[in-house]
């Protein structure tokens, strides 16, 4: 049997979410339990992969007055061994992140969810699927300026992988500058 992408049902999703989409669905999505907040905000903001975050221990993390910080360990698919994660507990809903972590027993994942629960998860708030998160956090520190290494030294991802992010940010402002470049002209000739 062929496994099919989990974005099978909805397409691949290549527009970034708002900040402002995110928090309307943490606040108007169906939560069957509160863990699953904590579970999306994380994938929200520290583009893991969908199994790096279920397989994290109470353990890898520690919440400091102003942030967590998070210990992903070695990335998958032949990704680098990342500095920690500083999530500031100042961001929308990273406060059900802290929460999720304190609820835990010790040496236990916080997230003790199977592939397709996390997946069910993400559905029931949200047309897409958990690695769209990933493609989100990229694409958006692209868009905020943050370099190649910079986003490498985060995400653990390979150049090549990168590459593939750089491009998506790349076409949009190449699409808004053609925006400007025709509004410019049209007002022009309204003179």
């Amino acid at each position: 049997m062929i496994k099919l992408p989990w974005y099978r049902t909805s397409g691949k999703l290549m527009t970034p979410i708002s900040d402002e989409d995110f928090i309307k669905v943490m606040t108007d999505g169906y939560f069957v339990k509160r863990k699953h907040k904590g579970f999306i905000a994380l994938l929200y903001y520290s583009a893991v992969r969908k199994s790096e975050a279920l397989r994290a221990k109470k353990e890898q993390f520690r919440i400091l007055n102003d942030r967590v910080i998070f210990e992903v360990g070695k990335r998958l698919k032949h990704g680098l061994q990342t500095p920690p994660l500083n999530i500031p507990l100042s961001a929308p809903y990273v406060d059900e992140i802290s929460w999720s972590i304190m609820n835990t027993e010790p040496k236990h994942a916080v997230w003790p969810y199977s592939s397709k629960t996390a997946y069910n998860i993400v559905r029931r708030i949200f047309p897409g699927y958990p690695h769209y998160f990933r493609l989100n956090r990229i694409t958006t520190f692209f868009e905020e300026g943050w370099n190649i290494a910079q986003v490498r030294t985060w995400t653990g991802l390979s150049l090549n992988a990168l590459e593939f992010y750089v491009g998506l940010v790349d076409v949009k402002r190449m699409g808004e500058s053609l925006g400007r470049k025709y509004k410019e002209t049209s007002v022009n000739e309204k003179k």
